[in-house]
C-alpha cells in the first residue's frame, strides 16, 4: 500500500507537524508513506518537494493566477470583525494535475494545502477510482473557506451572507468557494473519499456540513511520539532552562500567539487574577507577542519548530494553559499532558477529547476569564492534586494518543476504501446470527 500525504509544509505550523507526525507513524507502522509538499522545513528524504514546471510561460501564468486568487482572498478580509479573518480559496497555482507520484499511489490524503494544491483542477484530474481521504486539521475542508465558523451554521447548506465577510449576499465569495468545493467533492466516487476529524467534535461538525452529506465521516485522534514528549527529564530540563525546582511554572504556546482565537487576550485578563503566594514563572512560545504583566517571570522562547525544545519547555511547566476560543484539537495541550504538565483551559472544540477534568486538567467555560483564574490558582496550589495527575498522564496519551493507535486506524480506513468491492459484499451478508 502506497500513500501519499498533501500538504503545503512539512513542518511548519500546527497542522503541517501534524500531518508529518501521521507520515512517521505511518512508516513506523511498515507502510510505503510519502509526503508531497510546497515547502520543505526537513531533512526526511520520505518527504518530497514540489518543483514546477520552468517554462517562462507556465511561471507566469503561475504568477497572474496565484496574483487573482490572492487579491480574492484579501477582499474576503476588508472589513472583518470576526474571530478569524478572512477566507481560504481551494485554487492555487501549483499542482494542479497527476504527476508521477500522485500516480504511482494507491490513496491521496489531502491535508492543509491553501495556496499548494488547486484542489477544484486535481480533484477533476484525479478521476473517480483513487480512493481520496481529507484529514480535518480545522474545519475549512467543509465550510465555504473559513477554518472556524463561529456560531455560523450556514456551511450547512451552501454558506453565503459570510458573517466573516459582513456580507449579505447570498451569492458571496463564501458560496462560490462551498460551490467550487461541492464540485471537486463529487469527483471522486462517493465510496473512496473519507473525511477524517481529529475530534468528536470536528467530526460531528462534518456530519452536519452539506460538503459531506453522504460520504464517509470518521474520528481519528492524532498520534504522538513518546520517545520525546514524555516527563521523565522533569528536573533535567528546569535545570537546562536555569530555573528553580520549586519554583511555580505556568506555560503557554502556539505557532501564532496574535491569532484571536488561540485566546492570548483572555489569559492575560485571567493571569491579573491570579494571586499567589511567590513570583510565578512563565514560559511562553510562539509567534508573536505576549504581555505577561506585573508579579510574572517571564521567558518568550518565539517560535518553536524543534520538538525537542518544544518538550523541555512542557516538561519543565506545572501547568499548561491553552486559552483558545476555537480548536478542533489541541495538539499543545496533547504535546504537555504527554511531558507531564496538567492543563487549564476553556471547554471548547476537540480540546475535552484530551483533558479530561479530574484526570489530566481542568477545563472552564469558554471566555469565562475568572474560572480559568480559579482553574490556574486551584493546579498551582494544590501540589498533591497535581502530582497525582501527573502520573496518569503518559499512560493516557500511551493509551489514546499514540503513534501505533494512530496508523492502525488510517491503514484500516485505507484498506477499506481500496477494498470498497469486498466491503460492500461484506455488508450484503445476511446476519445469521438472527436466524439462529
Amino acid at each position: 500500500m502506497k500513500i501519499l500525504h498533501l500538504a503545503t509544509h512539512d513542518r511548519f505550523g500546527g497542522a503541517a507537524r501534524a500531518a508529518y507526525r501521521q507520515h512517521t507513524a505511518l512508516r513506523r507502522h511498515g507502510v510505503d508513506s510519502k509526503m508531497f509538499v510546497r515547502h520543505k522545513h526537513s531533512n526526511d528524504t520520505s518527504v518530497v518537494q514540489y518543483v514546477g514546471n520552468p517554462n517562462t510561460a507556465h511561471r507566469a501564468a503561475r504568477v497572474v493566477r496565484r496574483a487573482w486568487i490572492s487579491y480574492q482572498e484579501e477582499q474576503s478580509r476588508k472589513g472583518c470583525r470576526k474571530i478569524i479573518c478572512g477566507l481560504n480559496d481551494p485554487r492555487a497555482d501549483l499542482l494542479r494535475n497527476v504527476d508521477r507520484h500522485i500516480a504511482e499511489a494507491d490513496v491521496i490524503n489531502i491535508h492543509k494545502v491553501e495556496h499548494f494544491v488547486d484542489i477544484p483542477a486535481f480533484l477533476s484530474h484525479l478521476g473517480s477510482s483513487k480512493p481520496v481521504v481529507i484529514t480535518m486539521h480545522d474545519l475549512s475542508a467543509i465550510t465555504g473557506g473559513c477554518d472556524y465558523p463561529g456560531p455560523c451554521r450556514r456551511f450547512e447548506v451552501a454558506c453565503g451572507c459570510c458573517p466573516i465577510m459582513d456580507s449579505h449576499r447570498a451569492g458571496d465569495y463564501s458560496h462560490r468557494i462551498f460551490r467550487m468545493k461541492e464540485m471537486a467533492y463529487s469527483r471522486p466516487s462517493r465510496e473512496r473519499v473519507a473525511f477524517v476529524a481529529n475530534s468528536v467534535w470536528g467530526g460531528e461538525k462534518a456530519k452536519l456540513s452539506a460538503l459531506a452529506k453522504g460520504k464517509r465521516v470518521e474520528v481519528i485522534h492524532y498520534g504522538l511520539d513518546q520517545s520525546v514528549y514524555s516527563p521523565r527529564k522533569r528536573r533535567e530540563a528546569r535545570e537546562a532552562l536555569g530555573i528553580g525546582a520549586e519554583e511555580p511554572v505556568l506555560c503557554f504556546g502556539a505557532h501564532d500567539l496574535g491569532l484571536p482565537h488561540k485566546g492570548a487576550h483572555y489569559l492575560q485578563e485571567a493571569l491579573v487574577n491570579v494571586r499567589y503566594q511567590r513570583p510565578i514563572r512563565l514560559l511562553t512560545m510562539g509567534g508573536g507577542h505576549f504581555e505577561a504583566g506585573s508579579g510574572y517571570l517571564h521567558t518568550h522562547f518565539g517560535q518553536v519548530e524543534s520538538d525537542e525544545l518544544q518538550a523541555l519547555l512542557y516538561q519543565a511547566a506545572d501547568v499548561f494553559v491553552i486559552p483558545s476560543l476555537e480548536e478542533a484539537f489541541g495538539q499543545s495541550a496533547l504535546e504537555a499532558i504527554a511531558c507531564g504538565a496538567v492543563v487549564a483551559g476553556f471547554s471548547v472544540g476537540g480540546i475535552p477529547d484530551i483533558v479530561k477534568c479530574g484526570l489530566n486538567g481542568l477545563l472552564v467555560e469558554r471566555q469565562n476569564t475568572q474560572a480559568l483564574s480559579e482553574a490556574l490558582l486551584k493546579l498551582l496550589k494544590d501540589e498533591a492534586l497535581r502530582r497525582h495527575w501527573q502520573n496518569s498522564c503518559e499512560t493516557w496519551v500511551r493509551e489514546h494518543f499514540s503513534y501505533s493507535k494512530n496508523a492502525a486506524a488510517y491503514v484500516a480506513l485505507y484498506d477499506s476504501l481500496l477494498n470498497v468491492e469486498l466491503r460492500n459484499q461484506d455488508l450484503e451478508l445476511p446476519d445469521l446470527r438472527t436466524s439462529l
